[in-house]
């Protein structure tokens, strides 16, 4: 008991880490076992160590993006997530808001509540393995090039309906959407949609059946009726791509303007860049 009594002495050799466990044994000698009191001072020695592994958390996420720092294209100075090595074609390093940590989510469960902080998101990037990584990268890549193509047809659709029909295009701003002959559209557009997609998951699983094959790329459906990507070798089809992100990012950015010109000013766009249009 003395000797324990030394160690939890302020005088004793100074090494704090022991003061505590040291008191706490002198305790019970002394007084006797209180579990409430043992739960208590428990946790109060614990505290310590639980804030060091939230920053440890932190840290491990701070590596995991900065562990094999590249330049990010989208922003001097900036520097792309490690997961962005810039592998994928139109790979710019753009992830400020650690988006890619929500591929793990399913939509339900971040529409009730469970959208994560941006502190959140870089600890879930942090605790996933490589495997892990490149597949969320994989699925939001795949969820980019859906909405780029789409975004392509959207951008071309949307000022030639003006351009044919006059007023502006149906939309959600606009309304219209019930109108003639576009519900039918829409449904024979999702359609046609559910069906590309449907060969390609046949397609993907065939070929897991018949053995190794190579990773399918996001967005290769198969669809190349030219054979433009057919002849090329492999740089050639990476520039190809990236230029098929380059103008879906465009277009994306582009639909995005149409519908906000014409909620605010009321009128086609057609009619307010003429120049445009040939107008």
């Amino acid at each position: 008991r003395l000797s324990m009594l030394s160690l939890a002495s302020p005088a004793a050799s100074g090494f704090a880490p022991l003061r505590g466990p040291a008191l706490l044994l002198t305790e019970l000698s002394t007084v006797g076992f209180d579990a409430r009191a043992y739960r208590a001072k428990m946790q109060k020695l614990s505290a310590p160590l639980r804030a060091a592994a939230r920053t440890a958390d932190r840290l491990a996420a701070t590596v995991c993006m900065s562990d094999t720092a590249r330049k990010a294209l989208w922003k001097p100075g900036a520097v792309a997530p490690s997961y962005l090595d810039g592998t994928l074609a139109g790979d710019a390093g753009f992830d400020p808001l650690t988006l890619t940590a929500l591929a793990s989510k399913s939509l339900p469960d971040l529409l009730t509540g469970g959208w994560p902080s941006q502190s959140q998101r870089e600890l879930i990037m942090a605790r996933m393995t490589p495997t892990e990584r490149r597949a969320a990268v994989a699925k939001m890549r795949e969820a980019e090039i859906r909405h780029a193509r789409l975004a392509m047809l959207a951008a071309a659709g949307w000022p030639l309906s003006e351009l044919l029909q006059g007023g502006r295009a149906p939309s959600v701003l606009n309304g219209g959407l019930g109108d003639g002959p576009v519900p039918f559209f829409l449904v024979l557009a999702a359609g046609a949609a559910a069906y590309v997609e449907y060969l390609s998951e046949e397609a993907a699983n065939q070929a897991s059946g018949l053995g190794p094959a190579a990773p399918r790329l996001a967005g290769d459906f198969g669809f190349d009726p030219l054979g433009v990507m057919a002849e090329e070798g492999a740089y050639r089809r990476k520039e190809l791509s990236a230029n098929e992100l380059f103008n879906g990012r465009l277009a994306m950015l582009a639909i995005t303007g149409f519908a906000a010109q014409e909620f605010l000013w009321g009128t086609p766009v057609v009619e307010q860049t003429p120049f445009f249009f040939g107008r």
